[in-house]
């Protein structure tokens, strides 16, 4: 009979396997070393807005299957659409705490998208707040620890907005307007510096007064708010407006500079009688904590000077008073006098 002819299997030889174990090794090396450099390079990319972060744990949980699936496919934008719509419907019915998981989610697909940012921390903090103010039916204290939670959480979108989006001067602006609004909790301290950083990378004048609006009523930082006067005055465009020559005088009075470095009067507010008037309208800021530094006696000299009668003066009057019935009559007894030191 035939046979058929055997193949002898040999064992590979230790040197094959000395040869793997070596590939091996660089390549577990090469990707060691490498993975640095590819983490800086992802981070660097996130960083630019070139690359989206992962989805976290929670986003996911909250997208369900479905939703999850069209994100991890490409389409972040159409979800954050949605929910968008979504949050309105929420808006609408005044269910605030589905609209903060709603935008919670849409700023986490989204996040270099700032509208979502804007609108969630605006329902929050203006919406919300707005709503317990008087709403039927909640305890006092109850609704009191409500618009505070709302308040909270609408800032705190607009703190991760710019801890996501550093260059993007709006969300600095909304966060400053958000902390230096006067109908409800104010950290003039923090809307000063978030005015500065959009001043800083905008270049807008009007987040330099901004800026300088919020400096000069935060007790202990006289000194930065000096400096800030001088750095708003520089530019001749700021200088048309009241709120801004006033404060400049109220800080110089402050800083006392020697008479050589001081700007007269007269230069600041360009006459005696526009000094009087818009003195006479800084005065009663004083309730929002405007500076006051020299306000007084000026009015008071200047008052002497268009022989003001003490039924119109506004250092005389109950300031609501001054306000709502006062300043009228003020401003036309003043404009009718004739200059001081001037021939009528």
């Amino acid at each position: 009979g035939s046979s058929f002819p055997t193949r002898r299997f040999e064992r590979p030889p230790m040197k094959l396997f000395r040869n793997l174990a070596v590939v091996l090794a660089v390549l577990a090396a090469t990707g060691l070393a490498m993975h640095p450099l590819e983490s800086r390079l992802v981070s660097g990319m996130r960083d630019r807005g070139l690359l989206q972060e992962p989805l976290s744990l929670e986003t996911r949980e909250d997208l369900g299957i479905t939703g999850l699936a069209i994100a991890l496919g490409g389409l972040r934008s159409l979800i954050a659409s949605m929910l968008n719509l979504r949050a309105h419907e929420h808006w609408q019915n005044q269910r605030w705490f589905e609209l903060a998981k709603t935008y919670q989610t849409a700023t986490a697909l989204q996040p270099q998208t700032r509208y979502y940012w804007e609108v969630a921390s605006w329902h929050l903090v203006s919406n919300a707040y707005a709503d317990y103010e008087d709403k039927p039916g909640v305890p006092e204290g109850r609704r009191r620890e409500l618009q505070q939670q709302f308040f909270e959480k609408g800032m705190a979108f607009l703190e991760e907005a710019v801890r996501r989006n550093p260059d993007d001067w709006r969300l600095w602006a909304a966060l400053g307007h958000g902390h230096s609004q006067t109908w409800r909790p104010q950290d003039l301290s923090a809307a000063a510096d978030a005015y500065r950083r959009a001043a800083e990378l905008s270049g807008s004048l009007q987040m330099q007064r901004q800026h300088l609006y919020s400096l000069c009523r935060v007790a202990g930082r006289e000194a930065e708010a000096w400096e800030a006067a001088q750095a708003v005055w520089a530019n001749p465009h700021n200088r048309r407006f009241p709120s801004t020559r006033s404060i400049f005088f109220a800080m110089q009075e402050w800083a006392a500079p020697p008479p050589a470095e001081r700007i007269p009067l007269e230069e600041i507010f360009g006459g005696r009688r526009e000094t009087l008037l818009n003195l006479a309208d800084y005065w009663p800021r004083q309730r929002q904590g405007y500076p006051m530094h020299g306000i007084a006696p000026a009015l008071e000299e200047l008052s002497r000077e268009f022989r003001v009668p003490e039924r119109l003066d506004p250092l005389r009057q109950p300031i609501p008073k001054w306000i709502s019935q006062l300043r009228g009559p003020f401003r036309t007894w003043v404009l009718q006098q004739p200059e001081p030191g001037k021939n009528p």
